[in-house]
């Protein structure tokens, strides 16, 4: 005979809350956040630059990854190999990341190491060399990286579609790294003229999270408080949203490819949008869970794909949203067809239990997904970029509570205009294009790069 212990009452999660920065101000006017985060060994920081893309003069575009991608190269202190090694004996990762908003440059790096690697940090993005051979060197590496996204189907699919969303005029048109034409006409002049007009302590945040050993702020002060940049430099950026492109259909011909990567979506919104929570919410049930709308139907039922899913990538300002999956040749066309048709909500408007079950996703993953230094950091970086405040996502999480099946229904059919529908495929032109005309798109075939 067994006897059972009572169990103990399981109460309601309680609400979790998005940490809050202490927020600093170095004299020479660097912006510093500082996330306390005990328990977390490991800091992350990111050094987060208010620089546009649509800053960058448009003969040279893709200078801004080629200085973000070179920063590390060597110093005028520290040769390259030199500077990689004093990173290494520091157990130091150094990282970069380039938006429409602007540039990151990443550090990560073992508590007990933190003042040695600011230092390092800090002259990687103050002091950079720039030798003529490492800028070139990275310019023929992103020009075979841009040969790779043509080759790739889904690649030449995306950057086909983002061309059919915003106008010519917008840099969001076009490849955050440069064409081949742009990225092969920079050169290590224009690189430090990027780099003098945009690295100034007064256009810049350093974001640090994990346990401090100590108060960083005299770290933060002793490794950036020198830096002052080059000159007055220009006035600062402006952050110009991108405007729509009238929609059109297009295929990037892959002959002999035996699937198709399908791009089917339109100009969106941002986060600063009052429709944002309802979109997210609506977004999840039509297309951003596993047994999604899109996925139980053209993955489960059908068997069309391994995965389609829908997606809303929101800019500073504006953004974009698309169905996007990979099919086989012979069912892409009935697959575009019907996934139209599931982008529809005319007729089945969004359920409580899918309302229930997006609340729920979002505001049980939160507290995983930033759990860590670098989840912070990461996020808190990504805010300042698109110009929100501090407490964002812990407002983000407040709306989301507040979602009715109603209101996700009319923010989505809001935002999601079906007769305004952009269309880009990757994939075998002479077996797609007759039945995806046939479905009633005035279809453009496009030679392969």
């Amino acid at each position: 005979m067994t006897s059972q212990l009572p169990q103990p009452p399981i109460e309601p999660p309680r609400e979790w809350l998005f940490p809050a920065p202490e927020r600093h101000r170095l004299d020479n006017g660097l912006a510093v956040a500082l996330y306390r985060m005990p328990g977390q060994h490991v800091i992350s920081g990111h050094l987060v630059i208010d620089a546009p893309l649509d800053t960058e003069p448009r003969d040279v575009e893709g200078v801004a990854t080629i200085c973000a991608r070179t920063l590390d190269e060597g110093t005028h202190r520290h040769g390259g190999e030199e500077f990689a090694e004093q990173l290494e004996t520091l157990g130091a990762g150094f990282g970069v990341d380039v938006s429409l908003a602007g540039l990151q440059a990443v550090l990560d790096v073992p508590a007990s190491r933190l003042r040695p690697a600011l230092e390092l940090f800090a002259e990687a993005a103050i002091e950079p060399a720039f030798a003529d051979s490492d800028v070139e060197r990275h310019v023929t590496l992103r020009l075979a990286e841009i040969d790779q996204v043509y080759a790739n189907p889904a690649q030449s699919a995306s950057v086909a579609f983002r061309s059919g969303v915003f106008a010519q005029e917008s840099r969001a048109s076009r490849m955050n790294s440069g064409v081949p034409d742009t990225v092969a006409a920079v050169t290590a002049e224009s690189v430090r003229a990027f780099h003098q007009d945009h690295f100034r302590p007064d256009r810049a945040t350093l974001v640090l999270a994990g346990d401090f050993p100590e108060d960083p702020l005299p770290m933060i002060t002793g490794a950036f408080g020198a830096w002052t940049g080059t000159g007055p430099g220009p006035s600062a950026p402006e952050h110009r949203a991108p405007q729509a492109a009238a929609p059109r259909a297009v295929i990037i011909d892959h002959p002999g490819a035996v699937q198709a990567d399908l791009r089917l979506g339109g100009f969106g919104i941002d986060r600063t949008d009052p429709r944002w929570a309802d979109v997210t919410v609506a977004g999840y049930a039509v297309g951003g869970a596993f047994l999604s709308r899109l996925n139980a139907v053209l993955r489960e039922e059908r068997g069309y794909t391994y995965g389609v899913h829908l997606s809303f990538g929101p800019l500073r300002r504006a953004g974009s949203y698309a169905m996007q999956g990979a099919f086989r040749t012979e069912v892409a066309a009935a697959a575009l067809a019907e996934g139209r048709e599931l982008l529809d909500l005319a007729e089945k408007p969004i359920t409580a239990e899918e309302v229930r079950d997006a609340v729920a996703y979002y505001t049980g993953v939160s507290p995983l997904r930033y759990a860590t230094a670098d989840g912070v950091t990461d996020q808190a970086g990504s805010q300042l970029l698109a110009g929100l405040d501090d407490d964002h996502l812990n407002r983000s999480l407040a709306a989301l509570r507040q979602v009715t099946p109603e209101s996700a229904t009319a923010g989505y059919r809001s935002v999601v205009e079906l007769d305004r529908l952009s269309l880009a495929v990757a994939g075998d032109a002479e077996t797609l294009a007759e039945p995806i005309r046939a479905l009633g798109y005035d279809l453009v075939v496009l030679e392969h790069p």
